[in-house]
Parts: structure tokens; C-alpha cells; sequence
């Protein structure tokens, strides 16, 4: 699967800042391979949360990062 396609849906990494089992260097670096032109790749760290960033307290606040970033890159 060829993930620099243009065609290819956008792609938003999320990292927790306190995880020890995907750390955010290598979230961070993961979106850095998969960008490429033509393509939408973002990363947005949340401060402080594991790698159970979506099923913590305030997982709200993640779920609503990801909808509004989902909804902005809506094609």
C-alpha cells in the first residue's frame, strides 16, 4: 500500500506525552515518513497522557480534537 498517494485519506497521529509504549518521538516521526505532498499528515501531542489516551479521564478532549480535525479535512 503505497501511503504517499495523493488519493489516500488524511491521517492525524495523536500521542500521549507520558507513553512508554509508542513514545511520542516515534509518533512524531511516524508522520513525518507518511507526509508527503498532496497528502494530509498531522500530529498533535496531548501533555501528560499514556499510551491510553483515548480511554482516560478527559478522553473528551482527545475525541474532540480528533472529530474537529476530522471534520476540517472532510473531503
Amino acid at each position: 500500500m503505497n501511503f504517499h498517494n495523493e488519493q489516500r485519506a488524511p491521517l492525524l497521529f495523536i500521542a500521549g506525552g507520558a507513553d512508554h509504549i509508542m513514545p511520542p518521538s516515534v509518533n512524531k516521526s511516524n508522520a513525518h515518513h507518511y507526509k508527503a505532498p498532496g497528502t494530509i499528515t498531522d500530529y498533535h501531542e496531548f501533555p501528560g497522557r499514556s499510551h491510553w489516551t483515548c480511554g482516560e479521564p478527559g478522553w473528551e478532549q482527545v475525541a474532540d480534537h480528533a472529530l474537529d480535525w476530522a471534520l476540517r479535512h472532510a473531503r
